[in-house]
């Protein structure tokens, strides 16, 4: 039984002889019948990029081709009340990846947890970043976040060295200061930074914190949202209403 023929759309009459779009040379049969007689050879193409004349990955899913920047105020800006605010392109799902991120950053940093505070996903002050999938905001961002707290970290005790004129090497950062224990002084991180920007280079070869050191990451923290969640005053996507917005739905054909 074929399909009604909706008024206004009738098919013109080389459409009615025309063949399928698809032609399968070999049936099932066929092929399982060569496979039992050799072997099935497969070929990944691990990274596309990186053949003469392949795809831009970068391009196609909104990076940048040279990697995330290297420039420290893209991932981290330091407050002059030393509040830390981090800066990543994931965004938030459900798998509460702002309070693990913070707390790589707090650990690097050796600041407390409750003053880190993430943007994520602001297009308009996050870094490059290729998107939220595939489980891949730990392995990949929480690396990147703690080089990025080592490379400030560094930063922050030349600072405070310059500002005493002494050598950097003595000198350690605790608690969102940077203390001088020969000296017994120690200077905010807000202090040294007044609001400033940091001037430093994230690179792959900082050292970061082995896990059997870290003070924050690892341990069972209060989710940030968590009271909002449970008592429905989180606001979802689906719960924004923006000025002139208009309702939509999808109409699906009656038949193919």
């Amino acid at each position: 039984m074929s399909a009604p023929i909706v008024p206004g759309q009738e098919p013109d009459r080389f459409e009615l002889r025309e063949g399928p779009a698809y032609r399968f040379p070999v049936s099932r049969r066929e092929f399982l019948e060569t496979l039992g007689g050799g072997i099935l050879v497969l070929c990944v193409a691990g990274d596309l990029s990186a053949f003469p004349g392949g795809p831009d990955v970068g391009h196609v899913f909104g990076g940048r081709p040279d990697g995330p920047p290297d420039d420290v105020a893209h991932w981290l800006h330091i407050g002059p009340d030393g509040a830390v605010t981090a800066f990543t392109g994931k965004v938030e799902i459900g798998q509460d990846a702002r309070t693990s991120l913070a707390q790589a950053v707090a650990d690097e940093l050796r600041v407390p947890f409750e003053r880190v505070r993430m943007v994520m996903g602001d297009t308009d002050l996050t870094p490059f970043d290729m998107g939220t999938f595939g489980s891949q905001s730990t392995p990949r961002m929480s690396p990147q976040l703690r080089r990025a707290a080592v490379a400030a970290r560094t930063a922050l005790i030349g600072l405070a060295a310059s500002r005493w004129g002494i050598e950097p090497a003595g000198l350690q950062a605790k608690d969102g200061r940077i203390v001088d224990p020969a000296a017994k002084r120690s200077l905010g991180y807000g202090e040294l930074t007044a609001g400033q920007q940091l001037v430093a280079t994230v690179t792959d070869d900082l050292a970061t914190t082995p896990p059997s050191e870290w003070t924050v990451a690892g341990r069972s923290l209060p989710r940030p949202t968590a009271g909002d969640i449970v008592t429905g005053r989180h606001v979802y996507p689906y719960d924004m209403k923006l000025p002139g917005m208009l309702w939509g739905r999808v109409l699906r054909p009656p038949a193919f």
